[in-house]
């Protein structure tokens, strides 16, 4: 387990979306853009579903993702461990905050689950000597 850096939170609450990656059990990658996100503490992240078709069923046949973002000042790549819940009090505590938001926005969307992220490891992709680095 990994701790999600200061510099990578703050960049991670400020882009308004990000890619997250999966794969199926044979490796093919599938990519989704996610803007219902939060840091849940320095090593879990959280995304809520509203849309996840082949990125459900390649969470729950290969739990392996990434996480991906860039805004002014870097860019990131989070790799981790995905655990999907849509039942229970973590779900409901998370559905409550996206559905407010949701609610917010006058969009007649809801919560149907969500990805908690224990990340691994975090890397930098933004360009120069470290691009591809390993920072936690």
């Amino acid at each position: 387990m990994a701790k999600i850096p200061q510099e990578v939170q703050d960049l991670f609450n400020k882009v308004d979306s990000v890619a997250f990656i999966t794969a199926r059990e044979d490796g093919q990658p599938n990519g989704c853009i996610v803007g219902m996100k939060k840091i849940i503490d320095d090593e879990t992240i959280y995304l809520s579903d509203q849309f996840f078709n082949k990125t459900l069923a390649n969470v729950k046949a290969n739990p392996k993702v990434a996480v991906l973002f860039w805004g002014e000042g870097g860019a990131y790549e989070i790799y981790g461990t995905a655990r999907y819940v849509n039942e229970g009090e973590e779900f409901e505590t998370q559905a409550a905050w996206v559905n407010a938001a949701f609610e917010k926005m006058g969009a007649p969307i809801t919560a149907k689950g969500g990805c908690y992220i224990t990340v691994g490891e975090v890397y930098t992709s933004a360009p120069g000597p470290n691009a591809g680095g390993k920072i936690a």
